[in-house]
Formats: C-alpha cells, structure tokens, sequence
C-alpha cells in the first residue's frame, strides 16, 4: 500500500472511532458538531496538502469542545498523528502530555494516543523514504535524458564530420588534378595547336615529344590518384554484400537497385549496423531457415528491408541494439520498423536522400 493511502485510511478510521464513541456515548448534536468538523479537515488533507498550521485548527476545536464531551480527548489524536507524519515529535510529545493534566486520562486514552504516535512516525519515515527513492528515480530519468541527448548530440556530429571528411576529400582530389593532370593536358592542348604552325621538321619532333611526354606524365598521374582513392577496406554496398556473404549460418537472397554511389558514407555506416544486428537476432533468436534482403536507392530516399520466415515468438520485444539503430534512424530524419507477420519478422530502414546530393 503507497504511504499516502495509508495515511488517508488511518485519517478515516480515526474519525469513523470517534463517530462509534459518539454511538454509543452521550449522542449529543455538538458532539456530533465537533466530529463533523473533524471530518471536514481530514477530508480537506485528504484533497489538498495543507500546511502543517492547520494542525492548530484541529488542537482548538478539540480544547473547544473539552468542557463538553470527553470525545474531544480522543479527537486529540488526529493533531497528534499529522504533528509527527510531519516531523514534529516535540509538539505530539506536548500534546501527549497534555493527557497527563486533565482529569480525563484513562489507560484506553493513553494507548489512544501512543498509537497516534506510532503510526505519526512510522508514516513519516515512510513517505521520506518514498520522496528519496523518488528523488532517485527522478535523477535517474534525467540522467537517462541527458545520455539520450548526448547519443543525438554525437551522432549528429558524426553526420556532420562524415560530411565534412567527405567535403575536404572532394576538394583534395579536385586540387591534385587541377595542379598536376590540369596542367599537363592544358600544355599538351597548347602544344598540338603550335605544332600546326611549325615549319622547321626537327622543331616539329620537339614539340610533339614533348605532347607525348606530357600525356604521358598525364597518364601517370591520372592512374596514381586513382590508386591513392581506392579504399583498403571494403564500403558502402561492398561492405554490406560482403557481410552477406560470410553470413552462412541461414540462407540469404539478396537483391539490390538504384544508383549506390548517391549513398553517403553515415548512412552506409547505419545500414551496415541494421543488417548486422537483424542477421544477428535471426541467427540467435529465430528458426528461419531463409532472409531475403532488398536493397533500394531512389532520387529521394534509402530503404533496407531484411526479411525472414521464422516463426513468432511469444513476449518477443524491441532489444537495447534495435533501440539505439531506431534512435539513430530518427537523428537524420529516417525511420527503423520492426514487423511481426506469419512468415517471419520484417525490418525496414528507411533514410531520406539530402536533395542536391550528387554523389
């Protein structure tokens, strides 16, 4: 039972004790007065957190009605209950104590109120302890926040030094070819147009040795580049068809369509984290003895789908990898879904194209 509830239904029970005595006693209309204000404040603390003050209202009602009903006595233990809920142990004491001064004290009326006290105390250390564990779950939901954000923060800055890699390789590759192979089939060109003006034969061997020596030096330089931006490792669709292949654990159908080369390199890094992780559950987690995967490139978008014909598992759920492929799916405005169907499960990641991209 949540402390707070506890505490209402204490508040009641008091009131429907004091409700009993008022049966049995002296049935008197300011007794019954006195109960019903007593129960308008429980039902106001029942509804509201009032300020611990409003305990004064309930201690001056019940000193009000003392030359009146003994009832009053016991309605004491209400003040005395909400004084130590709230910490307040000297002020229950003092009014504890105020049993000992008054010619109604009884043995009944003591454990009265030492029970007051008791269950005072015991639910203020239990909504203390629920406040620290809720202060502790709190915490721990920022927290959690806070790394979500930080895991967007980093993959959007991934995206942009992938973007930004690829930018300064673009302009390395077009500055070497501008200052070596550029240079060379321009004074090449010049050379041929002056060949048609020269008159002299062995002026003419000079320049067109010298057309021959710049296409050649042209060649070699046109093939070194070219050798200089061969990757050493495998990317993009290659690395992705080799992963498929060493995957000989289940049958794999692949198919691919579009123009590959309008991919970006962070979304081939995605892509090749999706197929990884769903051959992976499919080789753990399902008896599909076939995975069917299509690859598409459009003008506008990119889309995986893996497909296998397992069946479905019972409490089968969304693991920590698929969450953190979905969170980063949606960082560059894509989408990750995983399908249940008859004939197995269905993953499909779909990433937007950046417009303007020319490959």
């Amino acid at each position: 039972m949540e402390p707070v509830v506890f505490v209402n239904v204490w508040r009641f029970l008091i009131v429907g004790i004091l409700m009993h005595l008022w049966i049995i006693g002296d049935f008197m209309v300011s007794t019954f007065t006195l109960i019903l204000l007593l129960l308008m404040l429980t039902s106001l603390r029942w509804r509201f957190s009032l300020s611990i003050w409003w305990v004064c209202v309930d201690v001056f009602i019940c000193f009000l009605y003392f030359p009146y009903t003994t009832i009053s006595y016991y309605g004491l233990a209400l003040p005395i209950f909400e004084l130590s809920k709230k910490g307040k142990g000297l002020f229950s004491l003092l009014l504890f104590g105020s049993l000992f001064i008054t010619s109604e004290s009884t043995s009944i009326l003591f454990w009265f109120y030492l029970q007051a006290l008791f269950f005072g105390v015991f639910s203020y250390i239990a909504l203390k302890n629920q406040a620290a564990f809720q202060l502790e779950i709190d915490e721990q939901r920022k927290a959690r926040n806070e790394l979500e954000q930080v895991k967007m923060e980093l993959l959007v800055a991934s995206q942009t030094a992938s973007e930004q890699a690829e930018l300064m390789e673009r302009y390395r590759i077009s500055r070497e070819l501008h200052d070596h192979l550029g240079h060379d089939l321009t004074g090449a060109s010049l050379a041929l147009q002056a060949y048609e003006y020269v008159q002299d034969p062995n002026e003419a061997e000079k320049v067109l040795q010298e057309v021959k020596n710049r296409l050649e030096r042209s060649t070699k330089n046109l093939r070194e580049t070219v050798h200089n931006m061969t990757p050493i490792i495998e990317i993009g669709v290659e690395r992705l068809e080799s992963i498929m292949q060493h995957f000989s654990q289940i049958e794999v159908q692949y198919h691919k369509s579009g123009n590959m080369l309008t991919v970006p390199a962070y979304i081939w890094g995605l892509l090749e984290s999706c197929l990884k992780e769903a051959l992976t559950n499919v080789a753990r987690h399902s008896n599909a003895t076939k995975v069917e995967i299509d690859l598409q490139v459009t003008k506008s978008i990119v889309r995986l789908s893996i497909q296998d014909n397992g069946t479905e598992k019972k409490n089968s759920q969304t693991g920590s990898g698929l969450r953190s492929l979905q969170m980063r799916s949606r960082s560059i405005g894509g989408s990750l879904s995983i399908t249940s169907r008859e004939s197995g499960y269905l993953l499909v990641c779909v990433i937007p194209l950046e417009k303007g991209r020319d490959g």
